[in-house]
């Protein structure tokens, strides 16, 4: 069985010793960026103008769901839908379990920033007894 990249060579140069500046990937991880994009994904219970819905940059709400895709994850991803996609209390727990998952092997504040919002927005519901939905994710 092959070991893990780092385990098969010491003479094989790290990603950070590449000469190749990351400088022109810095825009990636600042909000402003972010702030007037006209894709974006409403998150709300019954009616997109309610005064606490959410509304997140596409861009970065795809973000997360990639990473939720590439770690086999199952919730998260089937959020990213043209569709809208109405989540009951459980799937909103579920939800919740990948999204803290995700967020922990960030590096990016700006993605963090935006899992704890869903987070945030997702909990405030789960935490009534008799609550059991729906929230609705609805993309552009």
């Amino acid at each position: 069985m092959r070991g893990l990249a780092d385990e098969r060579s010491s003479d094989i140069a790290s990603c950070h010793d590449a000469p190749v500046s990351t400088d022109r990937f810095a825009d990636r991880l600042d909000p402003a960026t972010y702030v007037n994009d006209d894709e974006v994904v409403g998150v709300y219970e019954s009616d997109p103008s309610e005064a606490d819905a959410l509304w997140l940059s596409a861009r970065l709400f795809r973000r997360l769901t990639g990473v939720a895709r590439a770690y086999e994850l199952h919730a998260v991803p089937l959020l990213d839908d043209p569709d809208p996609v109405r989540l009951n209390r459980a799937r909103c727990e579920a939800v919740l379990d990948e999204i803290a998952f995700v967020a922990e092997r960030l590096d990016d504040q700006v993605a963090v920033g935006m899992a704890q919002s869903i987070a945030d927005y997702l909990s405030a519901r789960t935490r009534r007894p008799t609550w059991d939905g729906p929230v609705t994710f609805e993309g552009d």
